[in-house]
Order: structure tokens, then C-alpha cells, then sequence
């Protein structure tokens, strides 16, 4: 084997290492939802990575779906709270419009 093939082949074991996350940082990016559609892509192909790795099953995946929806409404009700978001009043929406829509309008 030649001395460039070998040097190489070191480089790219180091950038491999350098690269690997540790699991904990990824857990947590999956923790908080995605905010567009490549984040969402990304929380995908992790979430697969490690599945396939072992990290992960399909019990902590589903509590961490949880946590991540307690989280999301906790948010959504402070920023209510605050004002942030305005109340919706149905009673501005008129008849014909509300019938369109079938048994579950108000």
C-alpha cells in the first residue's frame, strides 16, 4: 500500500470521528419540533440513524413524541397567555359559511 492511500485513509477516519455526535445532543434535537420542512427532514433520517444504530425503539420513540407535544402545547398556551396569539370568536362567522363545513362547526 502507498504512504498517500495510507495517509489518506487516516484523514478520512479522523473526519469521521470528528463528525460523529454524541447521542445525547441528538436526542435532544429530536425533542424540540421542527420548524420547517428540512428540520423535519433531518429529525427523520436521525431518528432512522439511530433506530438502525440500536440507540433507539420504538417505546423511547414514542415517549419522546409525547414530551415533544406536552412541550409544544405548555408553549402555545404561555404565548395565549401573553397575548401572542388572539382568541378566535366564532360567532363573527357567518351562517352560510359555517354550513359548509358539516357537522363540526360551531
Amino acid at each position: 500500500m502507498s504512504k498517500k492511500r495510507s495517509i489518506g485513509r487516516m484523514i478520512a477516519r479522523a473526519k469521521a470521528i470528528a463528525n460523529k455526535p454524541d447521542a445525547k445532543s441528538e436526542l435532544e434535537l429530536l425533542k424540540t419540533p421542527p420548524k420547517n420542512r428540512t428540520e423535519a427532514k433531518k429529525q427523520l433520517a436521525l431518528k432512522l440513524k439511530l433506530v438502525r444504530s440500536g440507540a433507539l425503539d420504538s417505546k423511547s420513540l414514542r415517549a419522546l413524541s409525547k414530551q415533544s407535544e406536552q412541550a409544544l402545547l405548555i408553549a402555545n398556551a404561555l404565548r395565549f397567555d401573553e397575548g401572542l396569539v388572539d382568541p378566535v370568536s366564532t360567532d363573527k362567522t357567518s351562517d352560510s359559511n359555517k354550513r359548509w363545513r358539516g357537522r363540526t362547526a360551531d
